[in-house]
């Protein structure tokens, strides 16, 4: 399937649901037909994003998916979960955080260890100077 399939597609959902639109506004009720046609039309542009070799199996996956949840009338599930996961993710990255920041500082030990060798690295460099000091 071609790109341009999918525009078309996408063009006849946008004009049939302006055409019910306009319908409602004349007092003529074609709500139940669209709340099955759009949640079709986008499970069927999902399946052939699927099915086809254009475009991302993944993304066709999630819009076909997104079509059927609208189709059932669950699709406040699918933004419940989205929330759950960040909110899971959010306390995941504050948790984590808090346990980097206390394993960048160094022990007392590492701290005193590195004073001695700071010392030891001066009393180095002074016998040196005074080694050449001394000789003529």
């Amino acid at each position: 399937m071609s790109e341009r399939s999918g525009k078309v597609l996408l063009g006849l959902a946008l004009l049939l649901t302006g055409g019910f639109v306009l319908l409602d506004q004349l007092g003529i009720d074609g709500g139940d037909f669209l709340g099955v046609l759009i949640p079709g039309l986008i499970m069927l542009y999902g399946a052939r994003k699927v099915i086809g070799s254009s475009g991302s199996r993944f993304w066709g996956i999630l819009v076909f998916l997104f079509g059927l949840l609208m189709l059932i009338g669950k699709l406040h599930l699918l933004f419940n979960v989205v929330l759950a996961i960040g909110v899971i993710y959010l306390g995941y990255r504050f948790i984590r955080r808090s346990d980097k920041t206390h394993d960048s500082m160094p022990t007392v030990w590492e701290r005193q260890w590195a004073r001695q060798v700071l010392k030891e690295d001066a009393l180095d460099g002074w016998e040196h100077r005074m080694a050449k000091k001394q000789q003529p």
